[in-house]
């Protein structure tokens, strides 16, 4: 199963999620949702990890060959684990258990909308990515939605050649996990578990800290 760019749109994303009808039985997908409780407070998202963690390899070993990670579910009382930390969790998850090559991870997220975050998200195992915000932004905003979406898609894409070119990899397959940048800011404690082999000279904050982020940034946007 081939896509000729990373970035799919929402109809793209729709034939993922029905690809077991399109082709008989040959591929299926499973969306995970990576969203949580509000009322968990910091401990809640590496439960939920926790949680994503088992849901992947589960799905796994009952066939699935697709796992999309979904946050479109978050809400006033759901807050969304960061879409990388999701994303590099669930890789890091499956190659340790042997099942990373059985599986593609797609990345179905509001969070997405500059060229360093699907460079990122791509870096640390995501074969494609939908940023469903930018989307239903654009059909708000213009009223020519479908060219102004394919515009995008093309300025990110150029954008991810660009990135490509100057780390001398030539194919997305390639880039994609390879793990090539530097953690600025985080501890050891949560590279090692969730950024496994990320280069990082300068510490910084963990997993309970990253939840305490994400709660504010959830309190200012929903109140």
């Amino acid at each position: 199963l081939e896509s000729n760019q990373p970035v799919i749109s929402l109809a793209g994303l729709q034939r993922l999620i029905n690809i077991e009808a399109l082709t008989k039985g040959q591929f299926k997908s499973l969306v995970l949702d990576i969203t949580y409780d509000a009322q968990s407070g910091k401990a809640g998202m590496k439960q939920a990890l926790d949680t994503l963690h088992d849901q992947a390899e589960k799905a796994v070993a009952e066939g699935y060959n697709i796992l999309i990670l979904s946050d479109r579910a978050v809400s006033a009382t759901r807050i969304a684990i960061p879409a990388l930390l999701a994303c590099s969790a669930t890789h890091e998850f499956l190659v340790k258990a042997g099942l990373r090559t059985s599986t593609g991870l797609v990345i179905d997220t509001g969070s997405a909308r500059e060229v360093h975050h699907f460079a990122l998200l791509a870096g640390y195992g995501a074969e494609a990515v939908c940023p469903w915000l930018v989307y239903e932004t654009i059909h708000t905003l213009n009223t020519d939605a479908e060219k102004a979406g394919k515009n995008f898609v093309k300025a990110i894409g150029k954008g991810l050649y660009k990135v490509m070119s100057k780390m001398g990899i030539s194919t997305y397959q390639s880039y994609c996990g390879a793990q090539i940048f530097e953690a600025i800011g985080l501890n050891k404690e949560l590279i090692d578990k969730y950024f496994k082999g990320t280069a990082s000279n300068v510490g910084g904050i963990g997993i309970f800290e990253v939840a305490e982020e994400a709660l504010k940034m959830h309190s200012l946007a929903f109140g």
